[in-house]
């Protein structure tokens, strides 16, 4: 039985934020103005299907994100900013394929590589298989699963 992929990546993607990133949820912004993309990371992956996610930062993210991971009280460099949604997004990855494809599926992941804004806004606007977008205190992460299916 397929499960419901958008609340998977949602949920995946919250548990790992609150878990690897000591980042919460927040109530949704009441404004329509969506603050800037920082940065976006992908993570390619083969398997039963194939594919790719997306996670894009927007806001004031990734200072918060790395210093938490890193257990730091300043904000690490930019490339260590940028590592922390790597790495974000890898286990984000390895976490939510097996919650909505079984375990019994093996999935091969790609090391999770930095994309630009425009690359990942493609992603965002893509018909995709999965999404979710998680409001948290220091903006949004945006998450798309794109895959051959």
């Amino acid at each position: 039985m397929m499960k419901d992929s958008n609340a998977e990546l949602y949920q995946t993607a919250a548990t790992v934020f609150e878990e690897v990133g000591f980042m919460f949820l927040a109530a949704e912004k009441d404004s329509n103005e969506e603050p800037p993309m920082e940065a976006a990371v992908s993570v390619d992956f083969s398997g039963t299907p194939s594919g790719t996610l997306v996670i894009a930062a927007y806001g004031k993210i990734l200072p918060t994100l790395a210093a938490n991971m890193l257990g730091e009280d300043e904000p690490p460099s930019a490339e260590q900013q940028q590592d922390a949604l790597k790495e974000a997004a890898n286990i984000v990855c390895g976490n939510v394929l097996p919650r909505i494809y079984g375990k019994a599926n093996v999935f091969r992941l790609q090391a999770p590589k930095v994309i630009n804004k425009e690359e990942a806004s493609e992603y965002l606007d893509r018909d995709s298989f999965a999404k979710a977008t998680l409001c948290l205190e220091e903006g949004l992460v945006k998450l798309v699963l794109c895959t051959g299916e």
